[in-house]
């Protein structure tokens, strides 16, 4: 298998997806929140680009049957029900509803990946379930690290070399020269998750806007044994 990184959400257009599985990471906290909310009982997660599409879809839905879900910047958007926090995702929201969720970078990188042959989601919470799907695929795999704000992320370099190395560890793989990186980086800095990342930017500005709870929840691996796949524009369990 081959597998290719992207370092931000914005390099997916330079690359050709065709006929590839895309496995989209925001550890902080988009693909965390997805995960959260279908484990909780979430029909489905719509992921929408913009506000705007985020409400014209909500509208679509019978009273009652969907939440809006998102943030800019971090802060939840006004007039949503829920922000980007996967701890606001709980069974009492979500279960038996559709999330329409729509975030800075987290739901623009899943758009990116329109022309893969299937597209999932993986966070550190879900990340032995997701190498678990992609090892047992034939086709070569695309990695989307969303980043921030346009901007390479350590926390989703991360997750995406600790993702090759556990697909590595189920079949032979080949990556590209940052492939080769993130997964350096994950085997080569010490301590667990939470100290490889002490100087992760993203990390520092959630921090400052109180989101400690967040970032304690997104960083521990395997709570969640489920593989979030995109499927006609919705997001379910694989």
């Amino acid at each position: 298998m081959q597998i290719e990184v992207a370092a931000t959400l914005q390099d997916c257009q330079s690359i050709d997806m065709t006929g590839k599985t895309a496995v989209v990471i925001d550890v902080l906290r988009a693909t965390s929140v997805i995960a959260t909310a279908l484990h909780n009982g979430a029909v489905a997660v719509l992921p929408a680009e913009t506000e705007h599409e985020a409400r014209q879809l909500f509208n679509s839905f019978p009273s009652g049957s969907a939440i809006l879900g998102g943030e800019r910047n971090a802060i939840k958007i006004e007039g949503f029900h829920q922000g980007n926090s996967p701890l606001e995702y709980t069974p009492e929201i979500v279960a038996g509803k559709t999330v329409i969720l729509s975030t800075t970078n987290g739901t623009r990188a899943l758009k990116m990946c329109r022309q893969a042959h299937e597209t999932v989601t993986a966070g550190f919470v879900n990340i032995s379930a997701v190498a678990d799907f992609v090892a047992k695929k034939s086709n070569d795999t695309v990695i989307v690290c969303s980043g921030t704000a346009g901007k390479f992320s350590l926390d989703d370099a991360l997750c995406a070399g600790m993702l090759i190395s556990l697909i590595s560890d189920r079949k032979s793989v080949e990556t590209d020269d940052l492939g080769k990186m993130v997964l350096q980086f994950y085997g080569s800095e010490a301590g667990n998750i939470s100290a490889k990342l002490k100087s992760c930017t993203h990390l520092k500005y959630l921090q400052s806007k109180g989101y400690q709870k967040d970032i304690d929840y997104c960083l521990q691996t395997n709570l969640l044994n489920l593989v979030p796949i995109s499927t006609e524009d919705q997001i379910v369990i694989a």
